[in-house]
């Protein structure tokens, strides 16, 4: 996640998907819900976070999202016509439900020298131990890496340059050890087909983490992004019915739910 990012295509469609599987029936108590953002400096000489065109009065993508959540499209405009387009602005604006624990620090080496790998792991271990204490009262993460989860094993180890855009399955275990289910963000590239990519995102969670996942929910407006859902077993029949539910919602012409396949 960058600060730039805040308020665009991309934030309607997370911050939507995770209103809808924290909203409970009144006899069910709600999940209370992390936010981890794995926030990393701006970057700048691309393009992204270009998509706030929707946020345009009379613009007609706009209309359809604003139909299937009006106060959360009202308040991602109220951030981005702020001129204050950050995570710090997101959080204080109310787009998250109420109660979230969120954990908003930069995490990057830049003050760190590429051979320092001792620092470097440290630098990350503490990064994550906070995060870890700042959702600890959370029975839903969501983890918002700038660019998805990693293996364990990937030849780029996390104290490499850029791999703080990633999410380890090491670190997402340590989530679910405890008895909390994850939301893990994934942005889908070209290296096969998207529903290909779910399948091995989902793939590496059920080896690496030891939880089998519920699905992928794939968002492809504007660029595909893939939102994997990893249960807690408590948890596992409530957020399969709020997925289920969700197939059969207006939500549907957004977010494809693409179920665990094992193979």
């Amino acid at each position: 996640m960058q600060d730039r990012y805040a308020a665009d295509l991309g934030d309607f469609l997370k911050l939507g998907l995770l209103r809808w599987l924290v909203a409970t029936p009144p006899k069910r108590s709600r999940p209370r819900l992390g936010v981890v953002w794995y926030r990393v400096p701006n970057e700048e000489g691309n393009a992204d976070g270009k998509y706030v065109a929707y946020l345009r009065d009379g613009h007609p993508t706009g209309r359809m999202l604003q139909e299937l959540a009006p106060d959360l499209y009202d308040r991602l405009r109220s951030v981005h016509d702020s001129g204050d387009r950050s995570v710090a602005k997101l959080e204080s604006s109310g787009v998250l439900p109420a109660g979230t624990q969120t954990h908003s620090a930069e995490l990057a080496f830049r003050h760190l020298g590429p051979r320092e790998q001792a620092r470097r792991i440290a630098h990350r271990r503490r990064w994550f131990d906070a995060a870890l204490t700042a959702v600890q009262a959370c029975s839903l993460v969501f983890i918002d890496p700038d660019n998805g989860l990693r293996r364990t094993d990937h030849r780029v180890p996390a104290y490499r340059n850029r791999a703080e855009k990633h999410a380890y399955l090491d670190e997402v275990k340590q989530f679910t050890d405890r008895g909390q289910s994850v939301v893990a963000y994934h942005h889908a590239d070209r290296s096969a087909k998207v529903a290909v990519q779910a399948q091995r995102r989902m793939e590496d969670v059920a080896e690496q983490v030891g939880v089998t996942p519920i699905a992928a929910v794939l968002a492809s407006r504007g660029t595909t992004r893939l939102f994997v859902v990893i249960p807690a077993e408590e948890h596992r029949v409530q957020l399969t019915e709020r997925l289920d539910e969700l197939e059969s919602s207006a939500w549907a012409r957004e977010l494809l739910v693409c179920r665990w396949s094992p193979t």
